[in-house]
């Protein structure tokens, strides 16, 4: 049974570390090493020589993009699943043209990370099952890259439509709530707002900030990293 060594590009030491204690988890999938930034990335895809890549885009050194582009053109490439932020369509677009195997954006869902990566498995075997490829192998490989629709992406009490309202709440760069104000702009209670925004927290989406108003307790504001 061969076993897939994986490296993490990331910035974001407890994301990183949350991805590397998934992947410890799986049968087929090793954690081989944890890059902050792009220079040590590329070391490291030198001397280890990952099987598949886990990329952020935003580090501190420059943009995955970059080394995405780096390792799909380059012999033997390894394959590479981009985890960001990055939600624009420029990036989806280019990341897409660099033959990228999966986009996940943060804050993600290790339902949707577990399906990437059981598809992931399922393509890698395709590949080797023949020497020359039928149109419905063709097919089927294409398909491996395409979302199981009928997932469900996220845990009790996060859904989908409601998430991507928060991120849409966020996208001015300027943009700070606390969980009553966002729970009035988008229409929900203060204490669903609250688990939106500590959920996109927890997965690298947001920053939580205390600030100390004039009158009364300190407050928890979020924005955008």
């Amino acid at each position: 049974m061969e076993i897939f060594d994986v490296l993490i590009v990331e910035d974001e030491p407890n994301i990183a570390e949350f991805h590397s204690y998934y992947l410890k988890q799986t049968r087929r999938f090793r954690p081989i090493g944890i890059a902050g930034n792009l220079a040590e990335a590329r070391k490291m895809v030198q001397i280890l020589k990952p099987k598949l890549i886990f990329i952020d885009n935003y580090l501190p050194d420059g943009k995955g993009i970059d080394l995405l582009k780096e390792v799909t053109s380059s012999k033997g490439a390894a394959d590479v699943i981009f985890i960001t932020a990055a939600s624009d369509m420029d990036t989806v677009r280019e990341v897409v043209r660099c033959g990228v195997f999966d986009y996940l954006l943060k804050p993600i869902s290790y339902d949707r990370l577990k399906d990437s990566l059981d598809r992931y498995l399922k393509y890698t075997s395709s590949l080797l099952a023949s020497d020359n490829a039928s149109q419905r192998h063709v097919d089927e490989l294409f398909n491996f890259q395409s979302k199981n629709k009928q997932l469900e992406q996220f845990p009790k009490g996060i859904d989908e439509l409601t998430l991507d309202k928060v991120k849409v709440a966020f996208e001015e760069s300027d943009a700070i709530f606390t969980a009553e104000s966002l729970g009035k702009v988008i229409g929900i209670s203060k204490t669903t707002a609250r688990r939106y925004l500590e959920f996109s927290t927890a997965n690298g989406f947001l920053n939580a900030i205390i600030q100390h108003g004039k009158v009364g307790r300190p407050e928890r504001v979020y924005r955008k990293k």
